[in-house]
């Protein structure tokens, strides 16, 4: 009855104004007030604000980012423009970022293609797979080269700044950029820490260099520092607290440097009331009392906005969280967008990654380390993944598990043991459990929160579109407990007369298959 209440209070609702239907519509609809001149400025500004404001949230948010990791004094945590940084090792328990994906050892770099073209290399990774996504300044993936795109052998692309025309060298592919300044993002499969190795000399085969520098002897990039930029505070928070005012003479600027793409004139209409259009300066002084005050109340109605659909886009089945908005490609979604560069610029496509977070098991409760669980998998529930697919287990902070077997993940490369239908039983806990299931077995942490993602790649359409989802995560209980719940749900005679056994109203393990 409970997921009933809303329907029955829509229909409420349309029953008691349904009379109102049949009445003239004058009095139905009174003829609203005209505005004053200054309120019509004050709501136009207000207007053009906020959806201004969801427009340009990934376009500042992205420079900030690019600015931050080309900054000379981030060291081995950034690179200089057209230059790769390598994250070299595996994250461990103790020594890692949240959520740190444990698959793949990734890369990162920004091309600056101000000067002209830019030759992206890539070594031939002999069916290794790989991803190196390209980004606009929108968050937009504009293209990715890899394996499931353009393969893995050795090549060489130009990518090419808007207008540009010229003459490439003979056998490179081109590449046109929207803007010209991209965020090249790679990872690359790693099989452990005894494959690092490998990866890291596969690593040093991707490569940025000036067309104009092609064939001739690498040159030192230059850099130069910004002391305006403030290097401490994360970028979302940076964005999220700036004033109304710095806030469009910033996106302005990146305006000019950054065209927008085809399909933005409805917004770019509405900027146009407030004298912000591609190419022109912005002076917020030069607005009058109710523009401006249009446009403050117009950047936190956007911000209430973003705080109120965050997290909307996601489904719940079976305690598996999906995101169903778009990632990666936004079109004209600026809510969507935003939100996604305020959580985390630089989404990849789903095509090539989808992620899936378990929030709570099959009762609804949230992961706990003090319980043991398993997850049953029928042949024909396995995730399609055209590459690999992996469950990752974190604590509370989102941090991998310490454990004896360093352990940090299980999936499909793993000598797993199938059952002789086909099935696969997984084990999640903290104790190791008997020898025979060791092969599917999780660590966990020993009490207190846990967090899982299943990470697919390169997954099939089912995946993608949210039409398979993995079963309920079912935490085993222990004999003791479901004899104990079993004695003080039923009197004795009851139980006596009707001879069921005490444990049979909870099993003392899960069903061999989904019920």
């Amino acid at each position: 009855m409970r997921r009933l209440a809303p329907v029955a209070r829509v229909l409420a609702l349309s029953l008691a104004f349904s009379p109102f239907v049949l009445m003239p519509q004058a009095s139905v609809h009174a003829a609203p007030a005209a505005l004053s001149p200054a309120a019509a400025a004050t709501e136009a500004a207000q207007q053009a604000a906020m959806e201004g404001y969801l427009y340009f949230y990934p376009l500042v948010a992205m420079d900030l980012t690019r600015r931050q990791f080309t900054h000379p004094s981030r060291g081995a945590d950034g690179a200089p423009a057209n230059t790769f940084q390598h994250g070299r090792t595996l994250p461990r328990a103790g020594n890692a970022t949240p959520w740190a994906n444990v698959d793949m050892l990734r890369s990162s770099a920004w091309l600056d293609l101000t000067d002209g073209p830019v030759v992206l290399s890539v070594p031939d990774t002999a069916g290794r797979l790989y991803t190196l996504t390209l980004l606009d300044m929108w968050t937009d993936v504009f293209a990715t080269l890899g394996k499931r795109t353009t393969g893995t052998a050795k090549s060489n692309t130009v990518i090419v700044p808007p207008g540009w025309s010229g003459t490439l060298p003979s056998g490179m592919a081109r590449i046109d950029a929207p803007t010209v300044h991209v965020w090249a993002k790679g990872m690359i499969e790693t099989h452990g820490p005894a494959d690092q190795a490998a990866v890291n000399t596969l690593q040093d085969g991707f490569g940025v260099t000036p067309l104009a520098q092609w064939n001739l002897p690498a040159q030192t990039p230059r850099m130069k520092p910004d002391p305006s930029l403030d290097l401490k505070i994360p970028v979302s928070e940076q964005v999220d607290s700036m004033p109304t005012d710095a806030f469009f003479t910033y996106a302005a600027e990146l305006l000019r440097k950054h065209p927008p793409h085809a399909t933005d004139q409805p917004v770019l209409a509405l900027l146009r009331r407030v004298g912000l259009a591609p190419g022109r300066p912005f002076d917020f002084d030069k607005l009058d009392h109710s523009a401006k005050q249009g446009m403050r109340r117009g950047v936190r109605a956007a911000r209430d906005r973003m705080a109120a659909a965050a997290g909307h886009s996601l489904r719940a089945t079976d305690g598996w969280l999906q995101e169903t908005g778009s990632i990666g490609v936004y079109g004209n979604d600026w809510l969507r967008r935003a939100l996604a560069a305020q959580a985390q610029p630089g989404s990849g496509l789903p095509e090539d990654l989808t992620v899936l977070v378990l929030a709570t098991d099959s009762d609804g409760a949230l992961l706990d380390g003090a319980h043991r669980y398993t997850l049953h998998l029928d042949s024909g529930q396995l995730p399609d993944a055209g590459a690999f697919w992996s469950l990752t287990a974190y604590d509370g902070q989102g941090m991998p598990v310490p454990n004896p077997v360093n352990r940090l993940a299980l999936g499909s490369r793993d000598p797993l043991r199938y059952n002789a239908d086909g099935s696969l039983d997984l084990v999640f806990s903290n104790t190791a459990p008997a020898p025979d299931e060791q092969s599917n077995w999780l660590p966990i942490p020993a009490a207190g929160p846990v967090g899982m993602l299943l990470r697919v790649y390169l997954p099939g359409p089912a995946v993608r579109d949210g039409l398979w989802t993995p079963p309920a995560m079912r935490r085993e209980v222990p004999e003791a407990e479901v004899a104990e719940t079993s004695n003080s749900a039923v009197e004795p005679e009851t139980a006596a007369q009707t001879e069921v056994p005490t444990t049979a109203a909870v099993p003392a393990a899960p069903p061999a298959k989904k019920p």
